[in-house]
């Protein structure tokens, strides 16, 4: 449940197996939040990482004390670790950004202008991608969410964003354990504007986004958000029912008026055909009984194994 607000601004990074950047991002974030003018906190979110991250996070609590960490009990995933910060943060006004100084700690002030104008929620948006992998797969999901399955959503965005107290409340009500940062925050819809910035390359590593990390990200968002899928299954089905009734009857007439030689094509053809139909059917519909099973378990959604301070 999100803490009661004690600090004028919460910036909140999941850190996954970044022990080599904590102490560049809370050293580069220091003198941005401290020009605020805001009494403010950095929340790190360990996200059960391998290496060494939460003695990195340890020591910058230690050599900073606007700074506060959480270690996860094991890797929920980075939309879960974002969901856990903004639980924990005590801010009036909130900044999530990735854990890896792609999203720019400079549009910091920006972002919280338009938090203190009377934004409920700030989107930052990015035209450009690190390398040519992520601008396709991005370009991709982008076309499939808002032109294929026409969902109302803000394209391109990225996982940097501000919220206002109120709207971080709203977010942390929702229950549901399958969940997208983008996706909830457009459910909750209020007051928005966009900012535009420049997405830059990973600071050091490698992204932990592998492709089919990205496709899986991709069907949790478009299950989460909309039932478009079905009703589509819905046409394509009477689409094919009207396209076998057509070939049948020709293959009928064929065979009833004319010296068709008999031959196992066809038939070969439409098994295949049909076989990969309702294949892909039962693996959409499955999609979404899987989500609703684990949804109906109210696990709870994360577990805190230990925390910088006292309190929180």
């Amino acid at each position: 449940m999100t803490e009661t607000a004690s600090v004028g601004l919460s910036v909140i990074i999941p850190i996954y197996n970044g022990a080599a950047i904590v102490e560049e991002l809370a050293r580069r974030l220091a003198p941005i939040l401290k020009d605020t003018g805001e009494s403010h906190e950095l929340v790190l979110i360990d996200d059960g990482s391998t290496d060494a991250s939460w003695d990195a996070i340890t020591q910058a609590a230690a050599a900073w004390s606007f700074v506060r960490g959480f270690k996860l009990s094991r890797n929920f995933g980075q939309q879960i670790a974002v969901s856990a910060g903004i639980a924990k943060a005590r801010g009036r006004y909130l900044i999530v950004m990735d854990g890896d100084l792609q999203n720019p700690p400079e549009a910091v002030p920006g972002i919280l202008a338009r938090l203190r104008g009377g934004d409920d929620i700030v989107y930052t948006v990015s035209r450009v991608r690190n390398n040519r992998r992520n601008q396709f797969t991005s370009q991709l999901f982008w076309f499939v969410l808002t032109r294929l399955l026409g969902v109302d959503i803000i394209r391109d965005q990225l996982m940097m964003r501000g919220m206002s107290r109120r709207f971080a409340r709203i977010y942390d009500s929702y229950p549901e354990i399958t969940r997208t940062v983008a996706g909830l925050s457009r459910d909750i819809g209020l007051r928005h504007s966009i900012l535009e910035v420049e997405n830059r390359p990973r600071s050091s590593g490698r992204s932990g986004y592998t492709f089919f990390k990205r496709f899986n990200l991709m069907i949790n968002m478009i299950i989460s958000i909309t039932t478009a899928p079905l009703s589509i299954l819905i046409y394509v089905s009477l689409s094919v029912l009207i396209i076998t009734t057509l070939v049948s009857t020709y293959y009928l007439i064929i065979a009833l008026f004319f010296n068709a030689q008999a031959g196992f094509t066809s038939i070969i053809l439409s098994i295949f055909f049909f076989g990969s139909l309702i294949t892909l059917i039962l693996g959409i519909i499955g999609m979404y009984l899987a989500n609703i099973y684990t949804e109906v378990r109210r696990r709870p959604l994360f577990l805190v194994e230990e925390q910088t301070d006292s309190h929180g």
